[in-house]
């Protein structure tokens, strides 16, 4: 069995970039650092890191980091429950803008309140990846089955209109919108790893996804205020929908065939109070705003 002093070294050198620094944090040489990363390597009869620069895990490695950073929050989680005020290390989730800005953010004040948080938004299969390989403890995500080491709890289906002002409508799309228009109408999608344009192609239209005139807005008020001076068409969940159609005028594109996607949470298969926690606000959240079966 390993020492878990080999285990922090590992970590260490990893998330600083170097043996020297990881040395610096720990407060020990170099050398010893080097020597319980070589032990661990040996424990385990393979290489646990690649000497480049900076050191990144093996194959092998990895599940051995994630497992660091799972135990890490543990003891974070312990410390912060004798302490006052917010300390340790942030605790890393991930989320889609279209989920952070439709009924997320009572969760995110609820996690605030009692943690610190990393919080990393892009697209759901992007932020699922980042827990898979072990960098965040829990996402919102499009996946029904758990990654190995995870949980997972289903919460709903939220509800995506395609949408736009009167005048584009009638400028790009007077006979409705159809494949044929949309190779014309310039679009704006949050990130430019969106599956959104694909997914209205393929599940409302009926047609092979295919490339659009496409704007990147990467923030939603920005994005917004594009859509609402008549410029480009995108898509929005129904609730921010129907919060800013009456003030900027706003239609929707579609309105008999919206795009549902269900919604995951999914953490990591440990035992955390904070975690629990986090876990019960997110499902009441869900249950009064996505679209319950």
């Amino acid at each position: 069995m390993y020492d878990y002093r080999q285990l922090e070294a590992l970590g260490a050198v990893i998330e600083e970039g170097g043996f020297d620094r990881a040395a610096d944090v720990l407060g020990l040489t170099q050398s010893a650092v080097t020597q319980r990363v070589k032990q661990l390597e040996t424990l385990m009869g393979k290489p646990l890191l690649i000497r480049s620069n900076p050191p990144v895990p093996t194959e092998a490695g990895v599940p051995l980091y994630t497992h660091f950073k799972k135990v890490r929050l543990l003891e974070e989680e312990l410390d912060s429950a004798t302490a006052e005020g917010l300390s340790g290390m942030p605790l890393s989730l991930g989320v889609n803008a279209s989920t952070l800005g439709s009924w997320f953010l009572p969760v995110l004040n609820f996690i605030m309140n009692n943690t610190l948080v990393d919080l990393h938004v892009g697209e759901a299969w992007v932020v699922h990846k980042l827990l898979k390989n072990g960098d965040i403890a829990g996402c919102i995500s499009l996946r029904q089955r758990p990654s190995r080491g995870c949980y997972v709890d289903y919460l709903g289906k939220l509800v995506l209109r395609c949408f736009a002002t009167r005048d584009f409508k009638d400028r790009y799309f007077p006979r409705g919108i159809d494949a044929e228009s949309m190779r014309s109408a310039p679009a704006v999608l949050f990130h430019p790893e969106s599956q959104m344009m694909q997914r209205f192609q393929k599940k409302v239209l009926d047609v092979h996804p295919f490339e659009v005139p496409t704007h990147i807005i990467p923030s939603q008020s920005e994005y917004m205020q594009m859509i609402g001076s008549g410029v480009a068409y995108g898509f929005l969940p129904e609730p921010l929908f129907n919060q800013f159609k009456a003030d900027k005028g706003l239609i929707d594109l579609s309105p008999t065939a919206p795009i549902i996607i269900p919604q995951y949470w999914h953490r990591w298969g440990i035992e955390s109070k904070m975690m629990d926690l986090i876990t019960l606000k997110i499902k009441e959240e869900a249950a009064g705003k996505l679209l319950q079966d």
